[in-house]
């Protein structure tokens, strides 16, 4: 008799701690997702930046002292690489610089830009700034 009133306790048990399980499950999912996609997103800006970096460093459309003419087909180009992982209007800056370090020309394409994440867990974006800096070897 014992025994029987004790399990007429128990009933929804296994029940709440398959929902508790359940939830923290689909939490846990949820966040690898947005990590990876925010890492892939990332990545793919960081490299759209390297892109641009390399085309602005053999650019032929300079003038006599060595300056790149037109930035905006570096730009696009990075612009159209970012494209293909997520939206272009959060990108807020394509900057193409040219100076010269230690007597070196170089070439800095910075992306400047915010991320829109997937669940809104921690937020409904992240800041993204990438750098690259290659040895400009059009001069």
């Amino acid at each position: 008799m014992t025994t029987r009133r004790i399990r007429r306790g128990e009933r929804g048990q296994g029940l709440a701690e398959l929902g508790i399980v359940i939830f923290l499950f689909v939490a846990l999912t949820m966040g690898i997702i947005e990590f990876g996609r925010a890492w892939m997103v990332a990545n793919m800006i960081t490299h759209a930046a390297r892109d641009g970096a390399r085309a602005a460093a053999v650019a032929a459309n300079r003038n006599v002292a060595c300056a790149i003419q037109s930035t905006t087909s570096i730009q696009d180009r990075v612009r159209a690489e970012i494209a293909t992982v997520m939206n272009t209007a959060s990108i807020s800056a394509v900057n193409v610089t040219q100076s010269v370090s230690g007597g070196i020309p170089i070439v800095r394409v910075q992306v400047v830009g915010t991320v829109p994440t997937v669940f809104r867990i921690a937020g409904t974006s992240f800041p993204v700034s990438r750098t690259v800096t290659f040895r400009d070897e059009g001069c």
